[in-house]
């Protein structure tokens, strides 16, 4: 039920957000520290997990790890494509945040 939620605030992230695809352009942001969340897919390769974990940590951006493959994850985007990792730069309408709050604690 919880998956639903987030993969609804996820969906309207990205039609009325600002969202980055892809595990390079992620890194880059979490790198940077400007961007409000990252996520990343139950597949997403142990190496690239583990340098965002380590540059989230260094900037204290929030790291939700969804429980799907990248092929959910970018369907729960509308994209076609798998999506292994994504930083939201702007929320948009959603309440993604809160619901990524709520998940985690």
């Amino acid at each position: 039920m919880v998956e639903v939620d987030v993969n609804k605030a996820l969906n309207m992230t990205v039609r009325t957000g600002k969202v980055l695809f892809g595990a390079k352009l992620a890194l880059d942001a979490a790198r940077s520290g400007k961007t409000k969340l990252i996520i990343l897919a139950s597949n997403c390769p142990k190496v690239i997990r583990q340098d965002m974990e380590y540059y989230t940590k260094l900037s204290t951006v929030p790291l939700y790890m969804f429980k799907e493959s990248g092929l959910d994850l970018g369907a729960a985007c509308g994209k076609p494509f798998s999506v292994a990792a994504l930083a939201i730069k702007e929320v948009g309408d959603s309440d993604i945040m809160k619901t990524v709050e709520d998940q985690n604690a």
